[in-house]
């Protein structure tokens, strides 16, 4: 008789027949020496070691060793789902698996951010990734993922979410514009969550109307958002200050543009300009050192510093640029208060000549 005893030694076959109620377990025996354990829906329990033994004199024992292979397998239960945490705090993800054998579990980081990779392994292998001193740039998607050989592998997602309080931008914080024109100051504000944001004048919150036109726009970053002020028809009571404030539960802040009145000034052109005269003039001078002038004839010419005008040999060429700079009419050579001086060194010389 041949019978088969499971791992804890507990008869499940005499002959063919089954001797237990497990409707998975059966013989089978495709030839006349053949008396094969068939066990359907194999389950982890049923692994272990399995004794075929026939009650010969001395009986007979034959062991086979079952191992039963499990993918893996992450418990929702005891892993992390979504976590959310504040900003400079340490945040622990948990990603409890289960297989055999053991599976080794991978962290990997899903940017949203289109300059990164989709897709990188962050950590160490393990079920547990740690992020110390968390900042919001580590907000983003993670992944872990289980692997011991045997398909399929798991995987699980777990959203991480950093809160942390208002910061705003303005650029720039001061702005002109004319009277009767219109204007947009934008404000962007980064913070999670969003839960207060306005314009301010006055301790007064602005809200849209003839005047203003407030609108929202979101950017490829979530957390930021520009909360722009349009101010139409500007007269003299929009000049001043404009404050963009936002708070949420972990803090707040506030900036302040200043609006002023663009003033354009127009100079009226020139109408005075510098006007030159060329001398036109043209003197000719009898050098008094040549002797065909001396004699004292009728037409003699005498120079003409010798009558007390400005322009000797040495300043005729100076007093001519006078002439110019001043704007004297055709050249005209004006007599000056040295006349006498030059009037007196002309007769010594001319003396000296005739004797």
């Amino acid at each position: 008789m041949v019978a088969w005893l499971d791992p804890r030694e507990k008869v499940l076959t005499a002959r063919d027949q089954r001797i237990i109620s497990d409707a998975r377990i059966s013989v089978e025996r495709p030839f006349k020496d053949d008396w094969n354990l068939y066990i359907r829906e194999v389950e982890h329990s049923d692994a272990g070691k399995y004794m075929c033994q026939i009650n010969t004199h001395p009986v007979k024992i034959k062991y086979v060793m079952l191992y039963v292979h499990e993918p893996p397998r992450i418990i929702e239960e005891s892993s992390t789902s979504k976590k959310t945490a504040k900003e400079g705090d340490t945040v622990q993800l948990f990603c409890n698996a289960t297989g055999i054998p053991e599976p080794t579990v991978t962290w990997y980081r899903r940017r949203s951010d289109i300059n990164h990779p989709a897709k990188e392994v962050v950590g160490q292998n393990g079920e547990v990734l740690i992020i110390y001193n968390i900042s919001r740039y580590c907000e983003d998607l993670y992944e872990c993922v289980a692997v011991n050989g045997i398909q399929p592998a798991a995987s699980k997602e777990i959203k991480v979410v950093v809160e942390f309080s208002p910061e705003i931008y303005l650029v720039p914080k001061r702005i002109s514009q004319a009277i009767g024109k219109e204007t947009i100051l934008d404000c962007r504000i980064t913070a999670n969550p969003h839960i207060y944001s306005a314009w301010v004048r006055h301790e007064q919150e602005i809200e849209n109307n003839y005047k203003y036109q407030i609108e929202l726009y979101t950017e490829d970053n979530k957390n930021t958002i520009t909360l722009s002020l349009r101010i139409k028809m500007i007269g003299h009571d929009d000049f001043g200050k404009y404050i963009c404030r936002a708070s949420n539960k972990l803090g707040k802040d506030e900036e302040l543009v200043i609006l002023s009145e663009l003033v354009v000034r127009t100079e009226a052109p020139s109408t005075t300009a510098d006007t030159f005269i060329q001398p036109t003039t043209r003197h000719n001078y009898i050098d008094p050192h040549d002797s065909s002038w001396k004699g004292g004839h009728e037409d003699q010419y005498f120079p003409p510093w010798s009558h007390g005008y400005q322009n000797s040999p040495e300043t005729y060429g100076r007093n001519n640029d006078r002439t110019q700079e001043t704007g004297t009419q055709n050249g005209s050579i004006i007599p000056t208060k040295n006349v006498i001086h030059v009037l007196f060194l002309s007769t010594i010389i001319w003396l000296c000549y005739s004797f």
